[in-house]
């Protein structure tokens, strides 16, 4: 089976499928209970390591149920959007399809795309070096891609324009897994210390799995940010992790305030939903892209240990569903 073909039999599994259930991903329905918000900057608490290494098997029903999704607005209007375990069934065997064919990270791609807007005027100078074993180097041309992607998100983490107007970050970065959502989501791009190049967008929704804001699941620590305004016109490229080398960029807490730093090295897959490496990160950097030697994010940072950094690996399903989110939350 060919590229075009494959491509066009997933495009029917997935509306045979929705049309066999009008409750699924694509449908997000206004909940009747309001958010509760967890105020202030840099508020943001990492889950404790050893959650994130537990393994476990999920029944087709439980990840149906994990996946499915809850948005808040910012001013507190809550959706929900659930997804059928037959819809779920045939993307997986779709994907299996794709995968035998060698075509998984070909298809399940999104290009980039460069800035259009012009940076504002830098009145800020600042000199830092690193030393000692910590392998970060700072980057201190923030205005140019690959790097005009990264922001900072003012709760205290990290995230990635894979959209003019969409961020993507960790679940735990805009709720903090008990049923409660952040309020401090707004979105710098590119900051450099004191420094905006594009000034900073205020948010308009925030979406994660049901499994995270709801269970603290961190096989489901992934969200995205919609923005009220595109910060800077531009976008990261990304798609599904297929390892390799790759760099961590975003903004320690270790390090001067909202700076910009940076190290790659290689990753491993540990599981079907984790990819860890050894590379040096610090709270702060949650949420930021792990992204591969063309700068593609295929992956989120969600954590660290005295041994290995880890975090979520964009597979074909949650690419899939990652762009569901952006199609219906515009």
């Amino acid at each position: 089976m060919n590229r075009k073909l494959i491509v066009l039999a997933l495009a029917g599994i997935c509306i045979s499928g929705a049309n066999a259930n009008a409750n699924e991903l694509t449908h997000f329905v206004e909940m009747d209970e309001k958010a509760t918000f967890i105020e202030g900057e840099n508020v943001v608490q990492v889950p404790a390591a050893e959650a994130y290494f537990q393994p476990r098997e999920y029944s087709i029903a439980e990840k149906a149920a994990a996946m499915s999704a809850v948005a808040v607005s910012a001013d507190g209007t809550q959706y929900k959007a659930e997804i059928s375990e037959e819809t779920l069934a045939l993307l997986e065997s779709a994907v299996k399809t794709m995968q035998a064919q060698g075509l998984d990270a070909s298809i399940f791609t999104t290009e980039p795309h460069e800035p259009t807007k012009p940076v504002l005027p830098d009145d800020t100078f600042s000199t830092l070096k690193v030393i000692g074993a910590d392998n970060r180097v700072r980057v201190t041309n923030t205005t140019s891609a690959p790097h005009s992607y990264n922001g900072r998100i003012d709760v205290g983490c990290t995230g990635t324009l894979i959209t003019k107007k969409h961020v993507l970050t960790a679940g735990h970065c805009v709720s903090n897994g008990s049923g409660t959502w952040y309020k401090s989501l707004n979105f710098t791009a590119g900051q450099n210390g004191s420094y905006k190049p594009w000034g900073t967008a205020t948010w308009k929704n925030a979406v994660t799995t049901t499994a995270w804001h709801n269970n603290g699941d961190t096989n489901y620590d992934y969200a995205i940010i919609v923005l009220n305004s595109e910060p800077n016109g531009g976008n990261s490229g990304w798609g599904t992790y297929s390892g390799g080398t790759h760099s961590v960029t975003g903004y320690p807490g270790d390090k001067p305030f909202g700076t910009m730093w940076t190290d790659s090295g290689s990753t491993d897959a540990i599981s079907s939903r984790r990819v860890c490496y050894t590379l040096d990160t610090a709270g702060g950097q949650s949420g930021s892209g792990i992204k591969d030697s063309n700068n593609y994010v295929r992956g989120v940072h969600t954590t660290g240990s005295s041994t290995r950094n880890c975090g979520t690996q964009i597979t074909s399903t949650v690419y899939n569903t990652l762009k569901d989110w952006i199609a219906k939350n515009p």
